[in-house]
């Protein structure tokens, strides 16, 4: 049996097994709203992402910051596939609203239009969808016990509407910076196809640290009893 409350262990023989892992997943949201020190498990209100750098032509280079995201923890489980032979886990969420602060800097050309800038940037984003390929591998740690480590985590997102505003582009030349950020709205989905590969990296990389550490406290056994 496991002490930590916040995770509640399906029996792996249960033939509604994904539907009990789909539960178990929606207890632990509180939890990781907030946090459990005691667990090593971060926060997910707000979730940090301290740099990203893209560069997708070498006309562009855009840099944030000290990214905050909320509205993580408010993700609803649509389906839970888990294959215990290959240890492979297919996941598919749903974010009804992110709302996301940082600062960024940018330099070249977006959308074919000359940018530049740096400053606070905001977004707000609704209706996404986010499906995670996680491999898990197995191993004996220091005591042999047997073990699971998240090997791979492949998070991919599609982003139903959503709005972005960089302030002070081009030193805060107001007409300047409305042209663009009005671009980049009705654009939004060009804009956001170039930048979803790079804030999904981000994000799996978040993810799967939140996900190890939860995991590697426990035994293979503990977390998947009768496997």
């Amino acid at each position: 049996m496991i002490a930590a409350e916040f995770l509640h262990i399906c029996q792996t023989h249960d033939p509604h097994y994904e539907t009990c892992m789909t539960e178990s997943i929606e207890y632990l949201k509180p939890y990781l709203k907030t946090g459990v020190p005691e667990y090593n498990i971060p926060s997910l209100e707000p979730l940090i992402l301290k740099k990203i750098t893209f560069t997708p032509t070498n006309n562009l280079r855009l840099e944030a910051s000290d990214v905050e995201t909320k509205g993580a923890s408010n993700f609803l489980i649509k389906k839970v596939k888990i294959d215990f032979n290959t240890l492979i886990v297919l996941l598919d969420v749903e974010l009804p609203n992110i709302q996301v602060e940082g600062t960024y800097g940018i330099d070249g050309k977006l959308l074919l239009l000359p940018i530049r800038g740096s400053g606070p940037i905001h977004g707000n984003f609704s209706n996404c969808i986010g499906s995670c390929k996680i491999q898990f591998g197995k191993y004996l740690d220091e005591n042999s016990e047997e073990k699971v480590r998240i090997t791979d985590f492949k998070l991919k997102i599609s982003v139903g509407k959503g709005t972005i505003k960089l302030e002070n582009l081009f030193g805060g030349e107001q007409a300047l910076g409305d042209v663009v950020n009005s671009a980049i709205n009705n654009n939004f989905d060009l804009f956001m196809k170039e930048l979803s590969p790079l804030v999904e990296e981000a994000l799996s990389n978040s993810f799967q640290n939140i996900a190890s550490s939860i995991i590697q406290q426990f035994t293979f056994a503990q977390l998947f009893p009768d496997a």
